[in-house]
């Protein structure tokens, strides 16, 4: 597996493999190809991608502004996942970040426990709750935070 960085020269053929993978691993609000393009395309975006025999396996998708981070969308094909590809997205991610960022925020759904154990080996903690924040099902989302330091 290999981890590359999307950017302003990606194929517009990236961008659509990449919403095919977050459509079919989150559903209908996965992300169009044109919001993948756009976050990568932004100074302060960050979107990285796992490839394994020419095939996008996972992806990691964020942004950071002032001395904040988010990540938007995490995604492994089915076929693909235990096998270490969102632990090794979520290092990229961490470590693309610049030095001033002091706390990634994420929502995930409430039962997507594999997730939240891997964001929790990660160092992120629950901070909140947000009613209904999901749809198809309708599903509260756990919002999360992983402070890098804190001043003072």
């Amino acid at each position: 597996m290999e981890i590359f960085r999307a950017d302003k020269y990606s194929t517009d053929e990236l961008f659509c493999r990449l919403s095919e993978l977050d459509k079919h691993c989150v559903g209908i609000d996965g992300w169009s190809a044109e919001s993948f393009k756009s976050e990568a395309e932004k100074d302060n975006g960050v979107v990285l991608y796992a490839m394994e025999n020419d095939m996008v396996t996972g992806l990691i998708c964020g942004y950071f502004a002032a001395d904040e981070a988010e990540i938007t969308s995490v995604a492994v094909a089915h076929a693909y996942r235990r096998n270490g590809i969102a632990a090794g997205l979520m290092i990229k991610y961490l470590n693309a970040l610049p030095e001033i960022t002091k706390s990634i925020f994420l929502e995930v759904r409430e039962s997507n426990s594999a997730a939240i154990g891997l964001y929790e080996k990660f160092g992120f903690e629950k901070i909140s709750v947000r009613k209904n924040f999901y749809s198809f099902p309708d599903e509260n989302a756990i919002v999360m935070r992983k402070i890098i330091y804190e001043e003072g």
